[in-house]
């Protein structure tokens, strides 16, 4: 018997515009303003990691190649090219401020207001106002981690990039693995799809099968966007792993930034818990369609999740 119909699994995915209709519909502001912070929550959460992330890039770089390395990579828009990177507006940034450094009880009042008036049209357009302030934040800390990241392939290899991205992972993923892993598999299925289809900014489709639940990411709201925007072109020249490391899924279409799939969501997970957090293919540089997959059973993931980084299971 399934978890979910395919109708529920639809409804897990939907985006903004529905989750505030429907808080629209229960005639509540506050119900409203309760969604609003639900979903800048999610993206908060990325937000935040980019910026945890960097800072665990600039630690590892200290303590393995001293402070100077580490002042080389800290100034990100010294890595970047020359009049390419977008920036926040005045208002933009008042509203970044609000979202993802705390709460402002002016836009609290302001989204209250907008809510009061019923307006379907007008409590859009304010969400719209705040998420494309805090999408371009978002993308801004993307930048800055992958500019650092190719820094440090650059200088130190792919055995330097998955050092750097182990450090990382015991500070950052291992602990959001752990949480997620003490869940039961349908509430992970839940919140995965509330934080791919919020957080992540993209379009996602679930389907059950007996054994798992696979995410279909079209594209996938931070790799695929990521590529699709240029960085791994001229003028941005963000870098590649080495061809056949296994920080690259052992292939040579894998950037900086999608080598943490390899080592934070399947390398160090493997060697914690036997099993990938989620098992995930990876589209590679071709920014297609991906699949992350949640199992039912971690001990029957496909043994070609562990194959890609040239893992076996673990007995």
């Amino acid at each position: 018997m399934p978890d979910f119909s395919q109708t529920e699994l639809d409804w897990l995915c939907r985006g903004p515009q529905e989750r505030l209709a429907e808080a629209l519909a229960t005639g509540s502001p506050a119900e409203v303003l309760t969604t609003f912070r639900r979903m800048t929550g999610q993206i908060r959460g990325i937000a935040d990691l980019y910026v945890q992330w960097s800072v665990a890039t600039l630690g590892w770089i200290h303590e393995r190649h001293g402070l100077a390395a580490a002042g080389d990579a800290a100034m990100f828009t010294e890595l970047w090219p020359a009049g390419q990177a977008d920036h926040l507006d005045a208002d933009q940034l008042d509203l970044v401020r609000s979202a993802l450094r705390g709460t402002d009880d002016d836009l609290d009042q302001r989204i209250l207001a907008v809510a009061a008036g019923g307006g379907r049209s007008e409590v859009l357009a304010l969400w719209s106002l705040v998420h494309q302030a805090c999408d371009l934040a978002e993308q801004l800390r993307r930048d800055a981690v992958t500019a650092q990241l190719t820094m440090v392939n650059d200088r130190y290899g792919a055995d330097g990039l998955e050092a750097c991205l182990r450090h990382a992972a015991d500070l950052i993923w291992i602990p959001r693995m752990e949480a997620d892993l003490a869940a039961l598999p349908a509430d992970r299925v839940r919140s995965w799809a509330e934080k791919m289809s919020i957080g992540h900014n993209g379009a996602v489709r679930i389907t059950e099968r007996t054994d798992r639940w696979v995410f279909t990411l079209d594209p996938c709201g931070s790799c695929g966007r990521q590529i699709l925007s240029g960085r791994y072109a001229p003028p941005w020249n963000f870098g590649l792993v080495a061809a056949g490391a296994r920080t690259g899924f052992r292939r040579d279409d894998i950037t900086v930034y999608q080598a943490h799939l390899a080592v934070a969501h399947t390398l160090v997970p493997i060697e914690r818990t036997g099993s990938p957090w989620p098992a995930i293919s990876c589209a590679g540089l071709a920014a297609q369609p991906c699949e992350l997959v949640i199992f039912r059973d971690l001990a029957a993931t496909d043994d070609s999740y562990y194959e890609q980084v040239g893992m076996s299971r673990i007995p």
